[in-house]
């Protein structure tokens, strides 16, 4: 930070799980100063508090809006409540970072993004993977037409719901979503597949099956192709995987960028021939590859947080598209986009049963 580069004051609403890989990313960030946490369990609020070293707790929202000089809002509640958040801090002219989704239906954030078309508040939503290493490394092979046209993206995000700390949880709210545990999964290959194949993305088929027996849960299996101008997209999603995968494959004209989204790894596949010879070269150039890439990710995934890169990025470009003026690294319009089509997609599955 320079020397006459402001320090914006910042609070948070929600003192839960997420809510500590944000502080621990805020706490190291030179130009922003926590001054208020909020939760309405008063007791998370005081022990968050405590824990970080933050002056100020509240247990009520409008109560910490009025008592605080707050620059940016950081909305860290279950999706349900983000609406109602958000509106009450645009009225104040708080910028927003809203963990995703921004919401759950089309109706409540078109709530939000009216209020701030009335407001000079600024807003973005927290895509985790989209500003992760391995996907700020491939967006930039594919703006820089390193591998062609891109023709197809498969997404791939499977769990085993009995290690997964939401499916296995009966009581956990994401089963109170519209599309259950899905609902909440879904947001993630969707903003993806929007920054690969734009936001006007359309649903064309829905598979979904219940393989599993964990009886709460009512679907377990999930298959979606999705079509935009540029190109066709497809998304599995799985909660009876024997480990959890989260890939990304996007094919182009001239390459296919393989994306490893848990190890954050991008294997770039470039054109080859078909004898034996070609075949094994490539086999051993990916061994190779594979074998430097986990050498080089060792480190990282055994001593640091790697989520807090891509959540560092966000904030990071935030403050300077509030500074500079400029649009926020997710708009208002890709986060309405991203709930457009995951709407779609848990209505489909709501009228499949």
């Amino acid at each position: 930070m320079t020397r006459l580069e402001k320090k914006y004051n910042l609070a948070t609403v929600g003192c839960g799980f997420i809510a500590q890989t944000h502080l621990r990313v805020l706490k190291k960030l030179n130009n922003v100063k926590v001054v208020a946490v909020c939760d309405t369990d008063e007791k998370k609020a005081i022990a968050t508090s405590k824990k970080w070293k933050i002056d100020h707790y509240y247990s009520d929202l409008s109560k910490m809006l009025s008592n605080e000089d707050i620059s940016i809002l950081s909305i860290l509640t279950p999706p349900s409540s983000h609406a109602f958040l958000a509106i009450e801090a645009i009225k104040h002219g708080i910028n927003l970072v809203i963990e995703k989704p921004l919401t759950m239906t089309t109706k409540e954030a078109s709530s939000i993004i009216n209020a701030l078309r009335k407001s000079s508040a600024k807003m973005t939503v927290v895509y985790h993977w989209l500003f992760s290493k391995a996907m700020l490394k491939s967006l930039s092979l594919i703006r820089e037409q390193e591998i062609g046209e891109v023709l197809n993206v498969y997404f791939e995000f499977v769990h085993n719901a009995k290690h997964d700390l939401m499916a296995s949880d009966r009581n956990h709210w994401c089963h109170k979503l519209f599309g259950g545990r899905f609902g909440e999964m879904l947001p993630h290959p969707a903003y993806i597949l929007q920054s690969l194949l734009g936001d006007n993305l359309t649903t064309k088929k829905i598979f979904v099956s219940k393989r599993g027996n964990i009886p709460w849960l009512r679907n377990d299996e999930l298959h979606v192709i999705l079509e935009s101008e540029k190109g066709l997209g497809s998304l599995y999603i799985s909660l009876n995987a024997p480990r959890g995968v989260v890939t990304c494959d996007v094919y182009g004209t001239k390459e296919i960028l393989r994306i490893d989204l848990n190890r954050q790894i991008v294997f770039r596949q470039r054109p080859r021939g078909y004898s034996k010879f070609s075949a094994g070269k490539d086999s051993l150039s990916e061994a190779c590859k594979l074998a430097l890439f986990t050498m080089k990710n060792a480190f990282q995934y055994s001593f640091r947080k790697t989520g807090d890169y891509s959540v560092s990025n966000v904030y990071t470009m935030f403050i300077d598209s509030i500074r500079k003026g400029i649009e926020p690294p997710v708009t208002p319009e890709m986060a309405f986009n991203t709930v457009r089509i995951v709407e779609e997609i848990c209505e489909a599955i709501q009228r499949k049963g």
